[in-house]
């Protein structure tokens, strides 16, 4: 992540030195909270099942290696069971899974997936969430406007709108801000670790 050279004027100050120092007191080792367990179940072989089928709809098999020389078509070649075996080998260190690879980019995936169930099955993501979620679409908010400029043209009714532009809102996201969030909302365990 790309942290700003300096606070913006905008955030809080104090409550960033807070944050940051309450993040520092996170212990290494957490307590899964989730209700489903999804930061420190064992994986299973169904949930490298749907790994595999993800990675198949979406044509990712003949993707680039990186140094290793891996490719998904291998990995797709290794039984779900023993991939997932590997996956919970060392839950006390997943980054030594963290190799720049397709192992890592299969792994990563299978840390995504459990991570947006689990969010979308707390509702923790806003309906009006579309981008980067499964089955929505970016282009549902211009939908929903223009429904809202006809409703308002016929009622005759004034429509107040703002559009915001986070500039580089990603990569400036406040890391300590983050995981306190993450942890307040129930996450922990391994994979969270």
């Amino acid at each position: 992540l790309n942290p700003p050279d300096s606070l913006p004027p905008e955030f809080d100050a104090i409550q960033h030195k807070l944050n940051s120092m309450r993040a520092a007191l996170i212990p290494d080792r957490t307590e899964d909270l989730s209700t489903g367990k999804y930061f420190s179940s064992p994986w299973k072989g169904e949930e490298v099942a749907e790994l595999k089928e993800h990675i198949r709809k979406r044509s990712l098999m003949d993707s680039a290696s990186s140094d290793d020389g891996v490719l998904y078509s291998q990995i797709m070649n290794i039984e779900n069971d023993d991939l997932a075996e590997l996956f919970n080998q060392y839950p006390e260190s997943y980054r030594l899974l963290g190799v720049e690879s397709c192992f890592f980019r299969f792994f990563s995936l299978g840390i995504h997936m459990r991570t947006t169930k689990w969010a979308e099955e707390n509702n923790l993501i806003p309906d009006y969430q579309n981008g980067f979620r499964s089955g929505y679409r970016t282009n549902n908010n211009p939908l929903i406007l223009r429904c809202a400029i006809e409703s308002a043209k016929a009622q005759r009714k004034p429509l107040y709108v703002a559009v915001v532009d986070a500039t580089n809102a990603f990569p400036s996201t406040d890391r300590a801000t983050l995981w306190l969030k993450l942890q307040r909302l129930g996450m922990g365990g391994p994979i969270f670790d």
